[in-house]
């Protein structure tokens, strides 16, 4: 049975709790935060309700205790007085949910079961996610461990089972439909169709026959009827890769679409219905495109209403390890003789590059290493990078880049901004070189271990 954590200072609350759903939980209590940090290492239940307001040691404090050792087990918080503020600090701390006593059971049980769900999505998100034991061969997968994909992978189980649209931004190459397929796989429209439309291809006279179809004899060409893209899918889900790249006329077709959920093909007055999940994904800036005129306010407040970004790959070196792992067990088998490793030189060559491909870049690299490799070991010599521009390799010039990109996306504080991403880009390069060990990494860095974990501390903030 679910075992479900109660931690609350009032002994009729908890009492209360345990006649409610000891039909559907194996329930547990804690009279305070201490005691609920000891219940959760001593046998960790698969959620935790707690009040914030207790004594000897506070809601709030003791959730992020038992975030930093069980960092995806849900807990929802509880409290008496509407703070939103506490609310806030209660999100931003890891928090399933937070709600305000008296409420009704009914809706309680709603909130405990969407954090039961999540958090198996994310069990599974985690498998694929994590550190990789053996490889897979075959398929593509979410791979890092890195704080930033840890949160990314939370995201996709908070949303997957929802119906609600996602927005994924990222720069090209960062595996934005890899992160789209994840939450179609883990929502309840798994069983329906994927559509998958790249707005990039699509040329301005086509989009409306692409997506909606068309009627026989509706335009020069067209010989028999067509079912579009959003007809193909209903009761499944649709994403619209590069939304960005769409013109005005066709980003207003697009919105009557989801704003209405009908259409009409062309060359027919008959309205249609269609039900799909809209997922889309952009590597550009749509906030400022909306100030410059370029994107449609309304499309984006329709498309941004969860939003998942994700990192490129130089601000998340430490991932470099896994994912160079998992594309030599991709790729390793298929060249003779199999190539099964990588060299410390050839991955430190690897962690000191830039990546403004990012992963799609790394993935190409791999791949030509493996057929270059001798003796099933990709060497320093195998890694090939080509670049287009190679005197960005230099730090400086990558460093006015980065600023270029930052005030072209018109970024608030760019000065703060910048110092993190540069602070971050060391961090992690540190740790890609040292394999994960922080003392070494200090070491690399010039700072003392102590400073390096603040400050690691501070850039998961």
């Amino acid at each position: 049975m679910t075992k479900l954590l109660i931690v609350d200072d009032e002994k009729s609350v908890r009492y209360a709790f345990q006649r409610t759903f000891i039909d559907q939980y194996d329930i547990f209590t804690a009279e305070n935060g201490e005691e609920g940090i000891e219940a959760v290492t001593a046998a960790p239940p698969d959620v935790v309700l707690m009040d914030i307001r207790m004594p000897k040691m506070d809601g709030l404090t003791a959730l992020k205790r038992i975030h930093e050792q069980y960092p995806h087990l849900p807990v929802i918080m509880m409290t008496a007085y509407a703070d939103s503020a506490t609310a806030m600090q209660a999100m931003q701390d890891g928090a399933f949910d937070y709600v305000v006593k008296p409420f009704e059971n009914e809706d309680l049980r709603l909130v405990l079961d969407k954090a039961l769900a999540s958090a198996r999505i994310q069990g599974a998100l985690q498998c694929e996610c994590g550190s990789l034991q053996e490889p897979p061969m075959e398929g593509e997968f979410i791979v890092g461990a890195s704080p930033a994909m840890i949160e990314v992978c939370k995201k996709i189980g908070l949303v997957a089972a929802s119906e609600l649209p996602v927005l994924v931004t990222g720069e090209t190459g960062v595996g934005k439909e890899l992160v789209a397929r994840a939450i179609y796989q883990h929502s309840g429209h798994h069983q329906q169709t994927l559509m998958v439309v790249n707005c990039a291809s699509l040329p301005d006279d086509l989009v409306e026959s692409e997506l909606f179809g068309y009627e026989s004899g509706a335009f020069t060409g067209a010989l028999k009827q067509r079912i579009g893209r959003f007809e193909q899918c209903d009761g499944g889900t649709i994403f619209l890769d590069e939304i960005g790249e769409l013109s005005l006329p066709a980003q207003a077709k697009i919105l009557r679409v989801i704003q209405e959920g009908t259409f009409e093909r062309l060359g027919s007055n008959r309205l249609l219905l269609t039900n799909v999940r809209i997922i889309a994904a952009t590597n550009r800036n749509l906030a400022k495109m909306v100030q410059d005129g370029t994107f449609r306010g309304d499309l984006l407040h329709r498309i941004n209403v969860f939003n998942i970004n994700i990192p490129p790959l130089r601000a998340r070196l430490n991932d470099l390890p896994l994912l160079v792992k998992y594309f030599i067990g991709r790729f390793g088998p298929l060249v003779s003789p199999p190539v099964r490793g990588i060299t410390d030189e050839a991955l430190a060559l690897l962690a000191g590059y830039h990546w403004p491909g990012n992963i799609r870049q790394l993935e190409n690299v791999i791949r030509r290493a493996t057929i270059l490799a001798k003796a099933g070991c990709i060497g320093k010599d195998d890694c090939v990078i080509e670049d287009d521009n190679p005197a960005e390799d230099d730090f400086a010039l990558a460093v006015i880049r980065q600023i270029d990109q930052l005030i072209s996306r018109g970024e608030a504080r760019p000065y703060h901004q910048i110092l993190t991403e540069m602070e971050t880009l060391m961090i992690n390069k540190a740790l890609a070189l040292s394999q994960g060990n922080q003392v070494h990494a200090a070491d690399l860095l010039g700072i003392n271990r102590m400073t390096l974990r603040k400050k690691m501390s501070l850039l998961k903030k």
